[in-house]
């Protein structure tokens, strides 16, 4: 498998059907997705979670199914935090614990992430932190706040860091500036542009898990000043020993693991000690056509 050894990196999904024959072999269809996706990755977004809970078999399955060492980031369910908004969740974080408790028996939990809805805001701190607070603290969480209320420089902004360091837990960082960098003629960036939020960025590690979401174009290279700019932070919390959990979007996820190739070799640029990069399927059917080739002479 796949495993950076120092930090976590992948993807928001496991399966695309655009993977097959390019970034996997050409048999990586649904039935062996995540056994592949796994053998390169060694982190993914389990954002199927948060449209509904899984039964404890599906949990056994991707245990079954992925490789040593990798991680699942489950988020929140939207019926404990967009729902139900952080209130009379008992029924469903209970249910939601549950499938963190048999990850974690299969080593296969990295942070969980709650996503708090676009409307939620600083008014809210006490909803939030009663919900907060009430968590096993057996697991590690980030919370991702959306409203710009909680992004103010001042007293709402360090009541949530301050709760969030008491607790041990992570704040995702969103970061969506090179998908809003340029207009597009890109249906997928468009679409994209009208649903994600442009969250303002923070680049602080609040403890010894930092949660990057980078969000970019369809057309990696566009991606190069925000990857220049990321590697640097990336790397030096690498070496202060921290474990950062980094995940690439595209508005067509055909083109994320290509994002997150760019971004590790340009962290690695900076830290030759890291391991190298997995080969993709359509590298390796490179390497052999040139070999061909050269067997012609």
């Amino acid at each position: 498998m796949s495993n950076f050894a120092n930090f976590h990196l992948g993807c928001p999904v496991w399966h695309c059907r655009d993977w097959a024959g390019s970034v996997f072999d050409s048999s990586a269809y649904t039935s062996n997705a995540l056994r592949e996706y796994s053998k390169v990755f060694n982190t993914v977004e389990a954002n199927s979670v948060f449209y509904a809970t899984p039964p404890l078999s599906t949990i056994e399955r991707w245990m079954a199914e992925s490789e040593e060492g990798f991680k699942l980031c489950p988020k929140f369910p939207k019926a404990i935090s967009h729902e139900r908004r952080l209130v009379q969740a008992n029924e469903d974080t209970a249910a939601f614990i549950k499938i963190l408790e048999s990850l974690a028996h299969g080593d296969r939990l990295g942070p969980s992430f709650l996503q708090l809805p676009p409307s939620f805001n600083a008014n809210s701190y006490d909803q939030l932190k009663s919900f907060l607070t009430e968590l096993p603290k057996d697991f590690q969480y980030a919370v991702e706040a959306r409203h710009v209320s909680w992004y103010d420089k001042g007293d709402n902004e360090q009541r949530l860091d301050d709760l969030l360091s008491e607790l041990g837990m992570d704040k995702v960082i969103f970061d969506s500036r090179p998908l809003f960098a340029a207009e597009s003629p890109d249906d997928d960036e468009q679409s994209a542009q009208s649903r994600k939020p442009q969250t303002p960025i923070r680049k602080s590690a609040l403890n010894k898990s930092p949660f990057l979401r980078f969000v970019g174009q369809n057309d990696v290279s566009a991606n190069e000043a925000w990857i220049k700019e990321w590697a640097p932070i990336i790397n030096k919390w690498i070496l202060e020993g921290k474990r950062p959990y980094i995940f690439t979007h595209c508005p067509n996820e055909a083109n994320a693991p290509y994002f997150a190739r760019m971004l590790h070799e340009q962290i690695r640029k900076l830290n030759p000690t890291l391991t190298e990069f997995p080969e993709f399927a359509s590298d390796r059917a490179q390497d052999e056509q040139e070999q061909a080739q050269l067997d012609l002479f």
